[in-house]
């Protein structure tokens, strides 16, 4: 019988078993819902310790009646370690709950009548959504209960886009504990756009076609999959799932010249994060944390071949709990393939001798679909030693009614009377990395240029300048494109083969800056978003950085918290987190679904080989000399 890794995510069976012993334990009933089930990860020492491992699973529980989230850990045995409560503490929202808020609000008289009297008279016919009031909570109703408000679209064929026909100025508010609407907001001034926004092929045609593709391997994959462990090329690594973070990326390897040398041990984004920009009703409160206030795992596609993934694909399905206890297989949830990615390297010699090599990465994916947006997570690995992660961003923006050509500037126009608000989209990579062993440093690296004089006689040398960033504070810094700044964790305890310290870089790609005052609501309960970068010591508690209970917190916790005490993080087991992103100002041809956008980051080696491992690659079989191969 073989048994699971000790970072293998909890199998369907495996939360099965997870859920019957909860109960159990800790005596839980109806009102007892299962906010969040995890795996909780063993420690590096652990790891380390070569013993037979617990697979224990983090459970966090929401209690309806008396308004309390508590966490235990509990094994697939049964062995109940801990149940503690989490004071102040509000679960995120679970599918189950924001099913029976929306069923509440379609059964409330006032909510019927207001929708009759925008000429709507059937219910089905009105799209609602649930979402956290990411602002200002409504004086009367700020007494801590667990709020959600509902948005409003209509669609008046069942395979009408309903985004294009906003109901403007209709929410409804719902206690979800309590079951009921208590607040009823209702401003009936904008009439709902007519124009419609057809996606489908059977709407729009799709008639334009290219020739057949295929990605053909006759002889199969390059890589190997043992469970959840991946060998692909000279790297080694293992994929995870988690219910909050969706697809992680754990115990990264590459064989240097046959020796293992380790990278990370840890990759995911811990938070996602989109503030709208427009004061607008129906707009202004939806910040929403996809990571945190509703778990990201949870909406993970089942992913299909010649769709989302195109060549030799290998899947690995995922399981996820519900709120009531239900166990729930996602298919196909992560794709695994590699691809043909360009030239890797070329030099033609002046005797007209030619080396070229043709480089393939490995590609690690999954896509979310959260209400109206898709989210995309790529984690690419590359054969000259790098990775990168790539979020692709697609799906409908979302829309809000106004005047046609009203003064709207806070939004694009899409369609008459049809916008489209400024927003933007924020994650946070955690990057526990091991460069060559755990006890590493953060080191920034600025380029800059000496007057005209005797250190650049020509005005056109330049140097770098290298800062250790020691503590915490030193370490929250800014992408800085003018003195082309990115950040190095070294190893300062091994040295390569020219006496300096080995390393990995952080190279920023395309990113934006919170636009949202650090003051306001949404500032205060994402302070994590106003640096791009933060380095802490490991510490295990420490996993979201904006806490791990954004809901409704008043603001402060996560890293600001943490890295008030401004730790030492030199020569240590430190953690990097990259804040990174887009500013979505949208445009007409973002409708009706918006083309894929990208945003993301690489890790790239820096004095951590000898050379290019892209040397070792082995050239391809010339199938025209006419052509680079």
């Amino acid at each position: 019988m073989s048994f699971p890794h000790p970072l293998d995510p909890l199998s369907h069976s495996e939360q099965e078993l997870i859920v019957a012993h909860s109960r159990k334990a800790w005596k839980l009933e109806d009102h007892h819902l299962f906010a969040m089930l995890q795996l909780h990860e063993p420690t590096k020492a652990e790891l380390s310790s070569g013993k037979k491992l617990d697979r224990t699973a983090r459970v966090t529980i929401w209690d309806r009646k008396k308004a309390v989230v508590s966490e235990g850990l509990i094994t697939t045995d049964g062995v109940a370690k801990e149940f503690v409560e989490i004071p102040g503490a509000k679960s995120p929202v679970s599918v189950v709950e924001s099913a029976v808020a929306l069923d509440v609000v379609r059964k409330d008289k006032s909510v019927i009548e207001a929708l009759a009297r925008r000429g709507i008279n059937d219910i089905t016919t009105v799209h609602m959504e649930t979402w956290p009031i990411g602002a200002q909570i409504p004086a009367h109703l700020d007494d801590g209960r667990r709020l959600i408000w509902t948005p409003m679209w209509h669609q008046p064929t069942p395979d009408a886009n309903f985004y294009a026909h906003p109901i403007h100025g209709l929410h409804a508010i719902v206690d979800i504990d309590a079951e009921e609407v208590v607040g009823l907001e209702d401003n009936a001034d904008v009439p709902i756009p007519q124009t419609p926004g057809p996606y489908r092929e059977s709407q729009t045609g799709g008639s334009v076609k290219l020739k057949e593709l295929k990605i053909d391997q006759p002889d199969g994959p390059s890589f190997d999959v043992q469970g959840w462990n991946i060998k692909w090329e000279r790297w080694t690594f293992r994929i995870g799932f988690d219910q909050r973070e969706g697809l992680v990326i754990h115990d990264v390897h590459f064989n240097d010249e046959g020796k293992t040398r380790k990278i990370a041990h840890r990759l995911s984004i811990a938070e996602l994060v989109i503030p709208y920009g427009d004061p607008a009703q129906g707009a202004y409160r939806k910040n929403a944390f996809d990571t945190g206030e509703f778990g990201l795992g949870n909406f993970t596609n089942s992913l299909t071949l010649g769709c989302d993934c195109l060549g030799e694909i290998v899947y690995l399905d995922a399981a996820v709990t519900e709120g009531d206890g239900t166990v729930r297989t996602i298919k196909n949830a992560i794709c695994m393939h590699e691809e043909d990615f360009g030239i890797l390297w070329k030099h033609v010699d002046v005797d007209g001798h030619t080396e070229v090599r043709r480089g393939r990465r490995f590609v690690a994916s999954s896509i979310v679909t959260v209400n109206n947006y898709e989210y995309g997570y790529f984690w690419y690995f590359y054969q000259d030693g790098s990775i990168e992660f790539e979020a692709k961003l697609t799906g409908i923006v979302l829309t809000l009614a106004d005047k046609p050509g009203a003064d709207h500037p806070s939004a694009t126009e899409l369609e008459p009377g049809l916008w489209a608000p400024y927003h933007q989209h924020i994650l946070c990579a955690r990057m526990d990395l091991e460069i060559d062993g755990v006890n590493n440093s953060v080191v920034e690296i600025e380029s800059f240029a000496h007057p005209v004089g005797e250190k650049n006689p020509y005005g056109g040398a330049y140097e770098t300048s290298e800062t250790v960033l020691k503590s915490e504070s030193a370490a929250q810094r800014l992408v800085d494109p003018i003195k082309s700044r990115f950040w190095k964790v070294v190893n300062p305890n091994k040295k390569n083969h020219v006496g300096h310290s080995i390393a990995y870089k952080l190279i920023p790609g395309h990113t934006t800056y919170p636009l949202a005052h650090k003051e306001s609501v949404l500032g205060k309960r994402a302070g994590f978003m106003y640096s791009h970068l933060w380095v802490t010591p490991n510490v295990e508690s420490e996993r979201y950085p904006a806490g791990d209970y954004p809901f409704q917190h008043e603001g402060g916790a996560g890293l600001p918290e943490w890295t008030k005490n401004d730790r030492s993080i030199e020569n240590t087991d430190v953690v990097l987190w990259h804040v990174f992103g887009t500013n979505h100002i949208p445009r007409t041809e973002d409708w009706p679904v918006m083309p894929v956008e990208r945003t993301g980051f690489h890790l790239k080696p820096s004095g951590f080989f000898r050379r290019s491992p892209a040397m070792d690659v082995a050239s391809s079989e010339a199938v025209d000399t006419a052509c680079d191969c």
